[in-house]
């Protein structure tokens, strides 16, 4: 069991190994450094990847910064962009950079997000389903296809520090704009990202970033990391001025090490030990639910089919799989979180249904339905034994667990199975050495079965929504817009994780990309929906709420449309009686 690290130890942790805040020219006591708990530990931290975990994307939005952002409200706000104008008649968005540098002082330009967005993620051989932020900016989905060159791409750097965006004929630049606010949207360094492809973000030797904070240290042994302020945040980084744009000069995180339980609870709140505890034992979460602040996610979790299994192949086996689900009592065993009523969450939903949001499954298990469907299925030749593979923490091993018996009662023999990490070697191009780069274990799972190549039968994961826009998450399950891109060994496109597509739900979903109107779009959408979870090849089971336990002292503590908690103006009171001193 890893031992809890007290404040007095997790506060600046550099001392005498490397490099430490003050030795940048920052004074010792530059601000308040916040004992933070944000949750597993994470391994990249490249804001395009392929993320499966919530709180991995929590992370990414304190480090990383889009042109924009929406607040909890949901109102757009300018962030790495000082300005915009729209021609509508010329279809045109010119979006003005502010002023603001990376971590190691370089200036943000036009060019890192073009690169981010149009070399990276709508790359055609690369997969990522965040491409469908920008498919209504002109030629994305022809260049994701592989049918137009990048540079056909209808956003350029029309300037060192300016944007130009032409957008399709009936697309809605105020929803381009949102679209650009999530953090997967956010720039990246071309020099480098191109010299360390594929894992420049997994050492902190490379990892640049242009948000509120940057990474001062990240200690793998002892899964500890600190996030200090970065100084050209909105400004020159040589100003004085240092708490002006970013308030806390530190938070001084730690995390639950691969494999290993939390134990830290409530009381570490009360005792002053962490300010801000974003996780918690299940139990401990239970007791002091009340106590939470807590704010709906973007992210559903939810169970992906492998379709290519001859059992998952069955549609009526992935139909009576969810029916038998009971979702509410799978909400309230892990504390937070509430039973999803559909695959799209509220947030999303309410872009589709105008009128009050219904049930489009159910919260309780509908056991006689799921059995009555699977009278008329022949098992012949079929096993009706699979594996469910989870994360090793303890809510996916609870929420499993109760599947599995809901499954079993079926009929169906379900083993679960939990994984941790992987390891792999690769060369160093710019050393020509072998260096060994870890992984969370799910997220190469589904990063292979993103490239063709499923090697669960069920799998667990933390669904991106990515935007309010449901046309973004519901591209996932097409055959042509998922944005796992092409494979041009045989020319075909890649199918969503589960490996199916349907021709039928391919025609709604362009009907919805071609809709001249609100009203047809959104019919559109609330059909595809509509037909995915009849399909069911992926089985929605909890809408995700972000909650955190966070002590008196602290105050001004936002949180974003995303569910992402938003440090930039908190304050932490005495906090120069927990600032690391002299020895």
């Amino acid at each position: 069991m890893k031992r809890i690290v007290s404040l007095m130890l997790t506060v600046v942790m550099l001392c005498g190994m490397v490099a430490t805040l003050s030795s940048c020219g920052v004074p010792k006591n530059n601000g308040a450094e916040i004992s933070v708990y944000l949750g597993a530990e994470s391994f990249d931290f490249d804001p395009s990847d392929y993320f499966v975990d919530s709180n991995q994307e929590q992370l990414m939005s304190m480090i990383y910064e889009p042109l924009f952002g929406i607040d909890e409200k949901g109102n757009l706000e300018m962030l790495a962009a000082k300005k915009y104008d729209v021609d509508k008649e010329e279809r045109e968005i010119v979006i003005t950079l502010r002023e603001s540098y990376w971590s190691d002082e370089v200036r943000v330009t036009a060019a890192d997000f073009i690169y981010a967005w149009r070399d990276v993620i709508l790359e055609p051989t690369n997969a990522n389903p965040s491409a469908a932020l920008f498919y209504d900016i002109e030629n994305a989905v022809e260049v994701k296809s592989g049918k137009e060159s990048l540079y056909s791409f209808g956003a350029v750097a029309s300037d060192i520090y300016e944007i130009t965006i032409k957008y399709r004929e009936g697309a809605d630049y105020k929803q381009i704009l949102k679209n650009l606010a999530s953090v997967a949207t956010s720039p990246l360094r071309e020099d480098i990202v191109s010299v360390s492809p594929g894992y420049w973000s997994k050492s902190i030797s490379t990892i640049v970033t242009n948000g509120p904070f940057r990474i001062e240290e990240w200690n793998r042994d002892s899964a500890e990391f600190t996030l200090s302020r970065n100084l050209g945040y909105h400004q020159k980084p040589t100003t004085k001025d240092f708490d002006n744009i970013v308030n806390p000069g530190a938070l001084v995180s730690f995390f639950t090490a691969a494999g290993e339980q939390l134990t830290l609870t409530y009381k570490d709140v009360e005792n002053k030990t962490v300010f801000y505890l974003a996780d918690a034992p299940v139990a401990d979460r239970i007791a002091n639910k009340d106590k939470a602040e807590v704010t709906e996610d973007m992210s559903v979790y939810s169970y992906v089919f492998n379709t290519e299994n001859p059992l998952f192949a069955i549609k009526e086996v992935r139909q009576a799989l969810s029916m038998v689900l009971d979702r509410t009592a799978m909400s309230n065993a892990i504390g937070f979180g509430k039973p999803a009523n559909g695959f799209l969450n509220n947030k999303v939903a309410s872009s589709v249904f105008k009128d009050e949001i219904k049930d489009r499954i159910s919260v309780s298990a509908l056991k006689e339905d799921a059995e009555a469907l699977l009278a008329g299925v022949n098992f012949t030749g079929v096993s009706k034994s699979f594996t469910l593979t989870v994360n090793n923490d303890e809510e996916s091993v609870i929420l499993a667990n109760m599947a599995k018996e809901a499954w079993e009662s079926l009929g169906f023999s379900v083993t679960v199975k939990t994984v941790d990490l992987v390891s792999t070697v690769i060369e160093d191009k710019a050393t020509a050495q072998e260096i060994t780069i870890l992984d969370s274990a799910i997220q190469a799972l589904v990063k292979d079965a993103s490239y063709g190549d499923r090697k669960f039968d069920v799998i667990a994961v933390d669904w991106q929504l990515y935007s309010e826009d449901a046309f973004v998450s519901l591209a996932a399950f097409t055959s042509n817009m998922n944005g796992n891109g092409v494979n041009f060994k045989d020319g075909t496109f890649r199918t969503s994780i589960s490996g199916w597509w349907n021709a039928d739900y391919d025609y709604l979903m362009n009907s919805a990309y071609i809709a001249k109107n609100e009203e047809d779009r959104a019919k559109a959408l609330a059909d595809a929906e509509k037909f995915l979870l009849e399909y069911a090849p992926v089985v929605p089971v909890i809408f995700n709420e972000s909650f955190a336990f966070v002590n008196d002292d602290i105050s001004k503590l936002t949180w974003d449309y995303f569910g992402n908690p938003v440090f930039v103006d908190v304050k932490q009171k005495n906090y120069e009686k927990y600032l690391k001193t002299e020895e």
